[in-house]
């Protein structure tokens, strides 16, 4: 398996849900990890933990997808397996986004 070592590259979609109300926040990671191999997030908001990662879905041989309806901000990062940390800072994602992500692991 041979990781790409670029800076990650994130597209984010405009919000446009009422702050009071729950709406589906998405996070795809576009990224072929190898057979045998999964994605995980960890992070703070909406359930989630900087000590235990939850498995991400696979879409297709190079999506992942986290899709959950939330009320808060969700600041987050991705793993490979559960263990490795991609490289660089906290992401953060808004209630009702669709963010894009392409992590790169050192």
């Amino acid at each position: 398996m041979k990781l790409k070592k670029s800076a990650a590259k994130a597209v984010l979609t405009p919000n446009v849900q009422n702050r009071n109300s729950a709406a589906v926040t998405t996070i795809d990671v576009k990224m072929d990890v190898g057979f045998g191999n999964a994605i995980f997030l960890r992070g703070q908001g909406s359930g989630l933990t900087w000590d235990r990662g939850i498995p991400l879905v696979c879409v297709d041989g190079t999506t992942w997808r986290w899709s959950q309806a939330v009320t808060d901000a969700i600041t987050f990062k991705i793993l490979l397996n559960d263990k490795v940390w991609s490289a660089g800072n906290d992401l953060t994602i808004t209630p009702g986004q669709k963010l894009e992500v392409a992590p790169s692991f050192a």
